[in-house]
């Protein structure tokens, strides 16, 4: 009998595995982007493109999971966590990715001359915080406590605060008005990025209290 309504009523564990191909295509977005950034200074106009066509296909990819999983919610009757979640989770992760193509086709657009070290440090960081998102994305799955996920990823987001002010600090300091505006917002979508880590994780401990 239990099997039978096991049957009847599954738990769509699929969810987790199309959460976690999202959050792996997010990954490889962030390391095509480190690999831009790290290297940008030396790039000409055509490599710099190059680089931008292919975080756009993998954006696209993350579009195409993203689709996938909403379109496989409004199917589903029960869900492994709460639809809201997953919608959610779904919607973040799809955001991160696409600040990520935003923040490379601004530099090409803005005609950005040099990367700055404030820059290189926010792109580190936010590889970093996305690594660990995915760890946490995989974890969610097991429904357990990971209060040293938690504490990375604030510690990790405050970090790029700190380096985001003090590269505004600079920034207002040394740059003419036009370079303000280009730089600024470039800072702005990296430090965004991570803000938008943060939220997951914080959706990520939610689901986890729901369910413990």
């Amino acid at each position: 009998m239990i099997n039978l309504v096991n049957w009847l009523l599954p738990k769509e564990k699929k969810f987790f595995l199309m959460l976690k191909d999202q959050a792996s295509n997010v990954v490889d977005g962030s390391n095509e982007f480190k690999n831009f950034i790290h290297n940008y200074n030396a790039l000409n106009e055509a490599k710099k493109r190059d680089f931008v066509k292919r975080i756009k296909e993998i954006e696209s990819r993350g579009d195409n999971i993203t689709h996938n999983i909403i379109g496989s919610l409004d199917k589903t009757f029960i869900t492994p966590i709460d639809k809201e979640d997953i919608h959610k989770l779904a919607m973040l992760l799809d955001d991160v990715i696409d600040f990520i193509y935003a923040t490379s086709i601004r530099l090409t657009i803005f005609k950005i001359s040099r990367i700055d070290d404030h820059i290189k440090k926010l792109t580190d960081i936010v590889i970093e915080i996305i690594e660990k998102i995915e760890l946490g994305i995989i974890g969610v799955s097991k429904l357990r406590t990971m209060n040293r996920f938690y504490i990375d990823i604030h510690t990790l987001e405050n970090k790029a605060d700190d380096i985001y002010h003090e590269a505004l600090d600079d920034l207002f300091n040394k740059k003419n008005p036009i370079e303000i505006i280009k730089y600024r917002e470039i800072y702005e979508y990296l430090e965004n990025i991570t803000d938008k880590c943060e939220d997951i994780a914080n959706v990520i401990e939610s689901i986890v209290v729901k369910h413990a």
